[in-house]
């Protein structure tokens, strides 16, 4: 007797099939988007890391040689002075940072992260002067105190304000207003850090929003984002100001 084949055919029919593919289409873009997540978590917290590390070079730096590093211009890690320029990147061998040749650490390590500095006229935190009376030879000549009163007289009524040609940052879109670097620049800073934790606006530049136009080479713009901007689809960066205050606050007595 021959065998006959039951009326329902074998297999998986098409309507099942493409069932199947959107379903492992849905979970693969769950994964995916899980792992973008994860892994922005990652690099915002190892950047964030860098950027207080710097942080506390800089203020580090500035006890040892009662001033603040000029910027690094050259990209080869050590401060350029000779010229006038704000921003530029952290001068890390200036501030005996250790760079590591890992991509994980070039990509988002202490070298590549922007830095602006006050160097205002009468008020240059970069340049090592006299600002107490003292003499040549006095005990307290040229010393953390100087530092310290440049700093005060930067906080005193007689402080120039806001300088739009110091570095400073605008509106974090909320509470300070627009993000809008001609029309609201809230608050110079004593120094600045932005750091890019991935290119979220896809344009190339790891910098996003206002902060693509602070340039490594200190010729592009001195307007950073701000500090309480929140991340959104096109910005992920992370900035750090301290003030003039702080700065004074965290110097040792």
């Amino acid at each position: 007797m021959k065998n006959r084949r039951s009326g329902k055919q074998m297999g998986f029919s098409l309507v099942e099939v493409a069932v199947a593919l959107v379903i492992l289409g849905v979970i693969f873009g769950a994964t995916v988007q899980v792992y973008h997540s994860v892994n922005e978590s990652k690099l915002r917290s190892q950047t964030q890391t860098e950027m207080e590390k710097v942080a506390k070079a800089l203020v580090g730096f500035a006890e040892q040689y009662y001033r603040l590093p000029c910027p690094d211009t050259t990209q080869d890690g050590v401060e350029n002075c000779g010229g006038t320029a704000v921003t530029g990147t952290v001068p890390f061998h200036t501030l005996g940072l250790f760079t590591s040749s890992q991509a994980s650490d070039v990509i988002k390590g202490h070298q590549n992260i922007l830095y602006g500095v006050y160097r205002g006229t009468g008020e240059d935190l970069t340049e090592l002067t006299e600002e107490t009376g003292d003499a040549p030879g006095d005990q307290n000549y040229q010393t953390l105190g100087d530092l310290k009163q440049k700093l005060m007289d930067y906080l005193g009524s007689s402080g120039p304000g806001l300088v739009s040609s110091q570095p400073y940052v605008t509106g974090d879109q909320r509470n300070t207003g627009d993000e809008d670097c001609s029309g609201n620049r809230v608050a110079n800073g004593a120094f600045i850090l932005a750091g890019a934790v991935t290119d979220a606006n896809g344009d190339g530049n790891d910098f996003d929003g206002v902060n693509e136009g602070v340039t490594p080479d200190g010729g592009g713009s001195v307007c950073f984002a701000s500090p309480t901007r929140q991340s959104d689809a096109d910005y992920n960066d992370l900035v750090r100001l301290m003030s003039f205050s702080e700065l004074l606050g965290q110097l040792s007595n």
